[in-house]
């Protein structure tokens, strides 16, 4: 990961030598937005420890929360290439639970070149930071804390094989550094390699298009314990991911897709946390002057072949399985002249067969948020 480092450097050395401040286009925007998270941490509803029981009030934390961000863009043109960095710092006070407190930080640097009107190269840097205190009980991937550091770099390439063909490829390896916990340091470094194919074609309502994306990836897990002599751990797994998909608009202003990916995540360690899993998801988007509606919703099963579901009892209930169900909505409105109306909400309910209360992992649980609030771009 040193080579990425020293070649990210090297990147914003010569974005700020090589260009002089007056021949950067730039665009800036401020956005505040007021809501109410429910679950903040994703935790159970009931659990058991040293024979004591904790139920919802106990375990589940809400509050209402405050976000302040500020992004910044800045981009450079020559006659088939530019060059783009954006910057994204953004927190989010929560009034009633401040432990919960956090912020981030997003950046992305750009490198693009247009061959010809078939051929398009990008090469692309990414540096993020979340600075946040707590444990991820969601167990989507390990128990790791909440908060870390991301840097990756990625290389891309669009083309066309004839006049109805859409694709690209991109390569990209990067490395995820996780804020300290008490008694161990957690990093990963992971490769991927992703694909889009598709055809479009015009009607009188707008473009359809259709195709199947492709993912492979590997992470690399590394856990070392502060205690000499407690043993370093690592976890080798492999990840596929497809996705056939069909968009279409079915008027001037909505557009819909839909899509149902199959992935697979292979532990090549002991197998115990391979999985298979499923979603179907609709996609539907709305837009004319003034409105801009895009919601999102999907149902996920996964399944896992080497993690046992329990009950209370210690009894078996067959192989953990998850089933999802996510909501997402997104709504802006413009009030004025680059001042917008913004409302956002989240909803994810996840089912698991796991009903041991004996244990705080791989359990059910509900978590949504709701916000409202304006987006200024000057």
């Amino acid at each position: 990961m040193k080579l990425i480092m020293r070649q990210f450097i090297l990147i914003i050395g010569l974005l700020s030598s090589g260009v002089g401040i007056s021949q950067i286009q730039s665009e800036f925007e401020m956005e505040t937005a007021s809501g109410y998270m429910h679950n903040i941490f994703r935790s159970p509803s009931s659990f058991i420890d040293e024979d004591e029981l904790f139920g919802k009030d106990d375990l589940i934390r809400s509050s209402i929360y405050q976000d302040m961000g500020f992004k910044g863009i800045f981009k450079k043109f020559w006659k088939n290439e530019n060059i783009s960095l954006r910057l994204y710092p953004k927190g989010r006070l929560f009034l009633s639970d401040t432990e919960a407190t956090f912020y981030t930080v997003y950046s992305r640097f750009r490198y693009e070149k247009n061959f010809s009107r078939k051929t398009r190269l990008w090469l692309t840097s990414h540096w993020n930071l979340r600075d946040r205190e707590g444990e991820n009980l969601d167990d989507n991937e390990l128990r790791t804390p909440l908060g870390y550091r991301h840097l990756d770099i990625s290389a891309g390439l669009f083309f066309r094989l004839y006049d109805q063909h859409r694709g690209f490829i991109n390569l990209e390896i990067g490395n995820r550094n996780y804020q300290d916990a008490e008694s161990n340091d957690l990093q990963y470094d992971y490769y991927t390699i992703n694909t889009v194919f598709r055809n479009v074609f015009e009607r009188p309502e707008g473009w359809h298009s259709y195709g199947i994306e492709a993912q492979l990836s590997k992470r690399l897990y590394e856990r070392t314990y502060f205690e000499p002599e407690v043993p370093k751990e690592t976890r080798d797994w492999s990840y596929i991911v497809l996705e056939p998909f069909y968009r279409w608009p079915v008027s001037k202003n909505w557009r819909l897709r839909g899509g149902v990916e199959w992935s697979k995540r292979k532990d090549n360690n002991k197998g115990t946390f391979t999985y298979r899993q499923i979603r179907p998801s609709l996609e539907l988007r709305y837009k004319n002057e003034k409105w801009l509606i895009e919601t999102e919703g999907s149902y996920t099963i996964r399944d896992f072949d080497g993690l046992n579901a329990t009950n209370s009892a210690e009894e078996i209930l067959g192989k953990l399985n998850f089933k999802y169900y996510r909501l997402k909505v997104d709504i802006e409105y413009e009030l004025g002249r680059k001042l917008y109306l913004t409302a956002n909400m989240y909803v994810n309910n996840r089912n698991s067969n796991r009903t041991n209360i004996n244990t705080i992992t791989f359990r059910s649980y509900d978590y949504y948020y709701a916000g409202i609030g304006l987006r200024f771009e000057f």
